[in-house]
């Protein structure tokens, strides 16, 4: 664990212009507003709270998602569901500017940092959406549970206000205006069970390649059904975190090569 978190810090000053900085909140648990690159793109993030460096070290550094799996091309389509405030699409924005990235996500502070950071770091190849994904087209809006900005979760049929539009998987393929998606990336706090539950076999095939972060912890039995139903169309690996209950779920499409 010590040699893990030397090589974390280590990697943080590597990739970062202001990775000094990062080391000393990371090393004090202390929260962190923004990261800085080398290039001078800077993402930031709500401020006083929690969550950017976790993500961080998981997307930009550890590859969660994408490590041994998956590399865009050109012309390709990615969907991150749960973008945050962009930190895995600016990612695949950087590793090639001629895919399209469409990054989901329906809390409104969140939302705002999104297309900030979007605007000034890869205008041309992210497109954001301020939608949740559900079983089905719906609204509602999101509930904070911790003081991170990761942490929402969906409640569906408010009338509020800021209520925000909730779509099923079926409608990515209108926002994307593609019949296929080569990837889709989801972090939504446990919707993803209703989400998948209410997917076709049919649909299911149209994605070449999802990661996702699962949570048992949340909704019981959501690996399971994942297993289930991805299973007939999509070879499933799965990669349990520390944490009890959640990891990384990976399907690829069975026709697809490794």
């Amino acid at each position: 664990m010590y040699l893990k978190s030397v090589l974390q810090m280590a990697t943080l000053m590597l990739n970062f212009r202001n990775g000094r900085t990062l080391v000393q909140r990371m090393r004090a648990a202390a929260p962190c507003d923004e990261v800085v690159l080398w290039d001078g793109t800077r993402i930031s993030h709500p401020a006083g709270q929690g969550g950017l460096l976790e993500a961080i070290v998981e997307l930009w550094l550890e590859h969660a998602y994408t490590g041994g799996f998956y590399r865009p091309a050109d012309g390709e389509v990615i969907v991150d569901a749960g973008a945050n405030v962009g930190i895995f699409a600016i990612q695949m924005a950087r590793q090639n500017r001629r895919c399209r990235v469409i990054a989901l996500e329906p809390f409104p502070k969140n939302f705002k940092y999104l297309q900030a950071n979007v605007a000034q770091a890869c205008p041309e190849t992210v497109t954001c959406c301020e939608v949740a994904l559900g079983a089905a087209f719906a609204k509602g809006n999101m509930q904070s549970t911790s003081s991170r900005s990761l942490d929402h979760v969906l409640r569906l049929g408010s009338g509020a206000a800021d209520s925000i539009p909730v779509i099923p998987l079926s409608g990515l393929f209108d926002l994307t205006r593609t019949r296929e998606i080569d990837f889709l990336k989801v972090d939504i706090e446990g919707s993803e069970h209703d989400v998948f539950a209410a997917a076709s076999r049919d649909l299911l095939g149209r994605f070449k390649r999802i990661a996702m972060e699962y949570h048992d912890q949340i909704v019981p039995g959501t690996l399971e059904l994942l297993r289930r139903v991805l299973g007939s169309t999509h070879e499933i690996t799965v990669r349990p975190s520390k944490m009890e209950g959640c990891g990384i779920l990976l399907a690829r499409r069975h026709d697809l090569k490794k």
